[in-house]
């Protein structure tokens, strides 16, 4: 039997991987949350991205799919895109 992910496993397995070699990155952990309307996905922001990181975090067996998106700032606020991006972590189901 297998069951979904925590939002505090993803955290924690997020944290580890990012502190440790892409710290660099510049990873908002704060802004770590479930994404809705999609089953086992969890999101979070980084500032820059890295294809090592992603090739690497989408190799670890806890992790079906990566893919991003840069964010758009709010109507008014600025002008054009911000640098920032949001990661979106599908994970397998793990089991119980």
């Amino acid at each position: 039997m297998k069951r979904s992910i925590t939002s505090i496993e993803s955290e924690s397995f997020l944290s580890s991987f990012l502190e440790e070699k892409y710290k660099f990155l510049g990873a908002k952990i704060e802004n770590h949350k479930k994404q809705r309307g999609a089953e086992d996905t969890y999101t979070l922001t980084v500032d820059r991205i890295s294809n090592s990181f992603l090739n690497e975090l989408s190799s670890d067996p806890k992790v079906m799919d990566v893919y991003y998106n840069p964010i758009h700032s709010p109507p008014g606020m600025r002008y054009g895109i911000n640098i920032r991006y949001r990661i979106y972590i599908k994970y397998n189901k793990v089991p119980i």
